[in-house]
């Protein structure tokens, strides 16, 4: 280990390794890969203590999924109930829904997504409601894992990094002890942005129609894909998100006006939802929003203003860095986004760690911002997520980064020689 202040030790990379402007490191990476400083400071960080760190908090994140039983399956009884009563007039006109979940000894919960939705979730209301929790948490975890490896094919990182990377970041895991589904929009955002790395118009639009099943995160990166003239990718992206629309009809037992019943259902639920929640609220808007005294019309000012600084990083950014930012600012931006769906934190973590940011700053906040994710555990203690000061940090920084009138001077992400690329031990 070298002394502190000593020239940081180079990489060895293979010859095969070779770099993408818009994708990182391509090629068989070395079989070992630590892209961290093995010291902070006087305090030595090796690798091994990092792992087991890592290791621990996703084993303290998964340890709420015990109370899954005594606390009502958590989330899960609102998508049981919607796959039992998807193609039926009980699944949209919310005084239907909440009676029949009434009738069930279900908690009452309006769905709040578009009614094709549901029919993933036909098969697990043919099971009892715990076994249901249960497939649906391997599913979710098995998702984590895909997501790991497409961080290592979109920015050519060992697995075994890449798959520590997507558990240590526990937002993601939260999601998977409440019975819900964000590990799927996580999946399906690095499919977006792998598929923008190679140009493939059509799985690129198929991604990104697909994640549009959240719209207040597929619609950032359909966005992005208009500013970008990704004009392939966007006509597939629209096709998709219509065809959904259009099955969405079937779902929903024939209604073609299926959206006006969506909307008034979540009208009399989003207040209490938001009150309810406010302890995991992460955007910026929605911060805001908890100040009872400011005017309404604020939040949205901030969001809206948030997106325009950023428009100019979103066109001239390397295509990866961009999708990956557009990720960000859905998160960060957007007027509800609760803790538990920052596992889309992930693409710019991992664009981070790929050489996103040099060092000393790249160990310094990936650390930070991977020892504050477990923080949404205490949410109802610290009033604030420390989730929230991750992301929506994490956001101004990259806003700051490409800054308008001032002219970049940052090189884009991951197109660093593999020369200047270094683990650095002091």
């Amino acid at each position: 280990m070298a002394a502190m202040g000593a020239r940081p030790a180079r990489i060895r990379w293979p010859r095969s390794v070779r770099v993408d402007p818009d994708g990182g490191l391509e090629g068989t990476a070395a079989a070992v890969f630590w892209p961290f400083r093995t010291r902070l400071g006087p305090v030595p960080v090796s690798p091994k203590n990092v792992r087991l760190f890592w290791f621990a908090l996703g084993v303290i994140a998964l340890l709420p999924i015990l109370t899954a039983p005594s606390g009502l399956w958590h989330d899960w009884p609102s998508f049981w109930s919607a796959g039992a009563t998807v193609g039926s007039p009980n699944l949209m006109d919310w005084q239907l829904h909440t009676a029949w979940q009434a009738a069930h000894g279900l908690p009452a919960d309006p769905w709040r997504y578009p009614p094709v939705f549901a029919y993933l979730y036909w098969p697990a209301s043919l099971l009892p409601m715990g076994v249901g929790f249960a497939v649906n948490t391997g599913l979710m975890l098995g998702l984590i894992a895909l997501a790991g490896l497409l961080v290592a094919r979109i920015f050519a990182m060992p697995r075994g990094l890449s798959l520590r990377l997507a558990f240590a970041w526990t937002p993601a895991l939260s999601a998977v002890d409440m019975g819900q589904n964000m590990a799927l929009a996580v999946v399906l955002a690095l499919w977006t942005i792998d598929a923008l790395r190679r140009d493939s118009d059509l799985e690129s639009g198929l991604a990104c129609g697909l994640l549009a099943y959240k719209p207040e995160l597929g619609l950032p990166l359909l966005a992005l894909l208009i500013l970008r003239r990704r004009w392939r990718s966007a006509s597939v992206a629209t096709l998709v998100i219509a065809a959904g629309s259009v099955l969405s009809v079937a779902a929903a037992a024939g209604d073609w006006v299926w959206p006006v019943a969506w909307w008034n259902g979540l009208q009399p639920w989003l207040t209490a939802d938001a009150a309810f929640n406010a302890d995991k609220t992460v955007s910026i808007p929605g911060l805001i929003g908890r100040i009872g005294l400011l005017p309404s019309w604020l939040p949205y000012f901030l969001g809206g203003l948030m997106a325009l600084l950023a428009l100019r990083g979103l066109v001239r950014a390397p295509i990866v860095e961009a999708a990956c930012a557009a990720c960000l600012l859905a998160m960060a931006a957007g007027p509800r986004v609760w803790s538990y769906e920052t596992g889309l934190m992930l693409p710019i973590l991992a664009w981070t760690v790929a050489g996103g940011m040099e060092e000393p700053w790249r160990t310094r906040l990936v650390y930070l911002a991977i020892g504050m994710g477990i923080l949404w555990w205490l949410s109802p203690i610290t009033v604030v997520s420390g989730v929230a000061v991750v992301v929506d940090g994490a956001a101004l920084m990259w806003i700051w980064r490409w800054r308008p009138l001032v002219p970049n001077r940052h090189r884009p992400a991951a197109a660093v020689s593999v020369e200047t690329r270094r683990s650095a031990a002091g």
